[in-house]
């Protein structure tokens, strides 16, 4: 079914259809949508990393979206990404490894962490400690961030979708324009890990 979804999306977008019939999901009446800019349409990317999404990602989408706390599991779950698209008969470079992150961006390492136990609290209801548990978050000084980010970076990530840790429009302005700042760095990292003949995360 979520196939089918993909598939009915794509269509509606690229061919301008009104209606679209798969084995299981049948839609009609689908407003009209304005042409996308990219040919084939936006890229689709799956956020899983169970083994079935995993196998997904390898054989039919645009890119892998997963938060994993551990660079560790990111180097993991691409392997077996790029498994399944070598069994789909398609190649590396038509999944795009990306990363979903928490970022918060601090003087000191204390602070970074109490501001995002009290974003981790309003946005999720759980303090900090149990929410990296399960998802990547990252907090510092920006040498700290830039230094774990490129531990990512090194397992194979080469987009990074930073999610800023602030509640208010203030905090969240600021953090993006920190955040900005840390691109050239992450660039570099991204060229230094692009060796011939090396595994991401593998020395």
């Amino acid at each position: 079914m979520q196939r089918e979804a993909v598939d009915i999306r794509a269509r509606a977008r690229q061919l301008g259809r009104r209606c679209s019939y798969g084995e299981i999901l049948q839609f009609s009446g689908i407003p009209p949508m304005t042409r996308p800019f990219r040919a084939g349409g936006p890229p689709v990317r799956l956020g899983g990393a169970a083994p079935a999404a995993l196998a997904r990602t390898g054989r039919m989408y645009d890119g892998w979206l997963p938060y994993p706390p551990d660079p560790a599991e990111y180097t993991s779950g691409l392997r077996e990404v790029r498994e399944a698209a070598a069994a789909a008969r398609r190649s590396a470079g038509d999944i795009t490894p990306a990363l979903f992150v928490s970022v918060h961006i601090a003087d000191d390492i204390g602070s970074g962490r109490q501001a995002l136990d009290a974003y981790a609290r309003v946005t999720y209801g759980v303090p900090l400690v149990e929410l990296e548990k399960i998802q990547a978050v990252v907090t510092g000084t920006a040498d700290r961030v830039v230094e774990r980010l490129g531990q990512y970076v090194a397992a194979g990530a080469r987009h990074i979708v930073g999610r800023l840790g602030a509640l208010d429009l203030r905090s969240q302005r600021e953090q993006l324009e920190r955040s900005a700042e840390l691109i050239p760095a992450l660039r570099t990292a991204a060229g230094r890990a692009e060796t011939p003949d090396r595994e991401p995360g593998r020395p």
